[in-house]
């Protein structure tokens, strides 16, 4: 069957420029994003990770001062499968003299082509940057090692510095030859490709050559046979983590720029762990004939920047109101995205749905508490057990100590921290900020906090939930933000449930204790204040509310306004292919079909409420709402409206007894 309205011509594959049927879909919500202290890992650039691992692998563990680690590890306990992490850091920032000294050095030494001495190397230092800022960049090792393989058998060419070459070889430019043969020094003479080039040796046959950086100096007629060695580089990276070792290894290096795998260029584009630092040589050789190894050395320690973390590492003000889309993207007008930091930047992620800033309230603490010394075991008159000897101290360097803001003295300003996470969720339109009720607050003094928001873009969760601390050799806990936790719940929610259901009602996985202890009323008043909270129940801590900060009962529900939000990202986005369609009936038929199929789905799902379609939403797409005047203006203009269902927050039973004693519930 073809298509109506195309031509066929003489027979062929035509292409059919025509746009496919408008179709919406609804888009992922379960996405969080975590700003937030790690010990390592890149800064100010989010990176994707779909599980705990991939955290461990780029950003370590729970070896630094910050939450960071513990609400993502929360976040994957509780069933999430995807998530944005964004390491932040101190200013200055990179490429300031004092973020740059934050980089551990290492200086390999190799050779480079000695100018004067064709053939011949001068030794170079090569120096590797850690990638990331930190100390954990003192731990990494290179090693250089240089393969010969590839061996083929080619002729000296009728120029000088050419090479016949088989058939079957093609080396690129830049790539480094050893050759053997008559008139070259054993083990052979190194020679690099500048190039390949095509020779008519006789009216039937054409050879290919490649064009070398120096005439070859074998003796014997053009045509002499030669024994070529490919001479590529091997770079492994260690990195000596005792609690994480990692280890990367690229193979098939060229040793030129001009290579397509330079070296240099595919350490900066695919290592995580070291980049090249400085201004490397245009070409290296191995610093001898017989292809020695060479192993890095520490130049400069990493250092961590802990101390300078403050309010201006989490936002920096750099983003105007409104300069960002309603859509989401990466677009910002003249501003590059990657000069913003933190909140800032995680923002422009057009993933990312939940956010959660679990280290929001850092405050940095000098020096470290000692564990008090156990006193020593009284022996009596009688025999007992011996007690364990005590473990052995881990080999892994001591944590850095970190506090939060003080919510008695403090709570201004963390006040005012939040406040401006909810202004870009606000501004956005896009995410929700998940906020963390500050800890060891009293229930009036959390109402008093809770009276600065009013937002239905924000939700806020309390208590902070305490974790087995796996760095703690007596597996103390340590309390975390519950914002981990809430994201973690409403991703597993979303997903398994679909996005109507709300993610109360759900047990936090690996909470053993809270923050203070809450009784029924306090939970009672919390509710009202629209504070989700976890409440200790016999099999755990229970969250029992998904409701927002906003004072609009209409958005009072975490699931309602992240439903309207999916509904305005799928027709801002997915409806794109509209534009500069011409506006006619059959445009707006196409819109009205492609929105009512998509709530039609949704209805089915439970995402409404009402019996039937028409109780549950509308769509008007007509010449009312589009008359002469505004289609000249070039607009298209729908009404869409839906009642979405609510979470069922009460039961209410009745119970009686008749004369009889009969008991019923009602």
């Amino acid at each position: 069957m073809t298509t109506p309205g195309l031509r066929l011509g003489a027979p062929g594959v035509l292409h059919d420029g025509g746009r496919p049927p408008l179709a919406l879909r609804p888009v992922r919500l379960d996405i969080a994003g975590f700003v937030g202290v790690a010990p390592r890992g890149p800064v100010d650039t989010p990176v994707a990770v779909e599980r705990w691992s991939d955290h461990q692998r780029r950003f370590g563990g729970y070896e630094g001062p910050g939450l960071l680690p513990y609400a993502v590890r929360a976040f994957f306990a509780q069933g999430g499968a995807r998530a944005y992490v964004l390491r932040v850091a101190p200013l200055p920032r990179w490429p300031h003299p004092e973020a740059v000294a934050a980089h551990a050095l290492h200086e390999i030494t190799l050779a480079r082509p000695d100018p004067y001495r064709p053939g011949a190397g001068l030794p170079c230092v090569l120096g590797l940057r850690a990638a990331d800022e930190g100390g954990w960049g003192g731990l990494l090792g290179v090693r250089w090692e240089f393969t010969a393989d590839s061996r083929f058998t080619a002729e000296s060419g009728r120029a000088a510095a050419e090479l016949a070459l088989p058939e079957s070889q093609a080396p690129p430019p830049g790539t480094l030859l050893r050759v053997h043969g008559p008139g070259l020094p054993a083990p052979g003479g190194f020679f690099r490709v500048t190039g390949l080039a095509e020779r008519q040796e006789t009216p039937s046959l054409r050879r290919r050559v490649a064009e070398l950086d120096r005439p070859l100096g074998a003796s014997g007629p053009p045509g002499a046979a030669l024994a070529v060695d490919v001479v590529t580089a091997t770079v492994t990276v260690t990195d000596a983590d005792p609690r994480l070792p990692r280890e990367e290894r690229f193979t098939g290096l060229g040793l030129d720029r001009a290579h397509p795998r330079w070296a240099g260029a595919v350490l900066a584009a695919e290592s995580l762990l070291v980049t090249p630092d400085g201004e490397w040589p245009e070409a290296l050789l191995p610093s001898g004939p017989l292809l020695a190894a060479a192993v890095s050395e520490p130049a400069r320690p990493g250092r961590d920047r802990y101390a300078g973390i403050g309010a201006d590492s989490f936002f920096d003000g750099r983003i105007p109101a409104g300069l960002l889309p309603v859509g989401g993207g990466e677009g910002t007008g003249d501003l590059d995205p990657a000069d913003l930091a933190g909140m800032d930047r995680m923002a422009l992620v057009p993933e990312v749905a939940l956010l959660c800033v679990p280290d929001l309230l850092w405050h940095h603490v000098d020096g470290s508490t000692p564990r008090p010394a156990e006193p020593p075991p009284h022996h009596g008159p009688v025999f007992a057990p011996c007690p364990p000897p005590a473990p052995a101290p881990a080999a892994v360097p001591p944590r850095e100590r970190a506090g939060l803001l003080d919510s008695g003295t403090q709570l201004p300003e963390i006040t005012a921290r939040q406040l401006r996470l909810v202004e870009l969720a606000e501004r956005q339109r896009r995410f929700t900020a998940l906020l963390d009720v500050p800890p060891w607050l009293t229930v009036r003094a959390i109402a008093r906090w809770r009276a600065a928001f009013d937002s239905s873009y924000a939700a806020a969760h309390h208590p902070w939930l305490g974790v087995p601390d796996p760095e703690d050799p007596g597996r103390r806990t340590r309390l975390v933000p519950p914002s981990g936790f809430a994201a973690g719940i409403i991703a597993d929610r979303e997903r398994r449930l679909g996005l109507a259901h709300g993610p109360a009602n759900a047990l936090a996985a690996e909470a053993v204790t809270a923050a203070g202890r809450w009784s029924a009323a306090d939970h009672d008043e919390l509710h009202l204040m629209g504070v989700d909270a976890f409440r200790a129940e016999r099999d755990g801590f229970r969250l029992i509310s998904a409701r927002t900060l906003s004072h609009d009962p209409d958005y009072g529900q975490l699931s309602v306004r992240r439903l309207m939000t999916m509904l305005r990202i799928v027709l801002d986005r997915q409806a794109q292919p509209l534009a500069f369609e011409p506006h006619s009936p059959q445009l707006r038929a196409e819109l009205r079909r492609a929105v009512t199929e998509l709530l039609r789905g949704l209805h089915r799902s439970g995402a409404f409420a009402g019996d039937s379609e028409d109780e549950a939403f509308f769509v008007h797409c007509d010449e009312r709402l589009n008359p002469a005047w505004s289609r000249d203006l070039g607009r298209l203009v729908a009404e869409v409206g839906v009642a979405p269902a609510h979470p069922l927050e009460h039961l209410v039973l009745r119970i009686s007894q008749d004369a009889d004693g009969t008991v019923t519930v009602g």
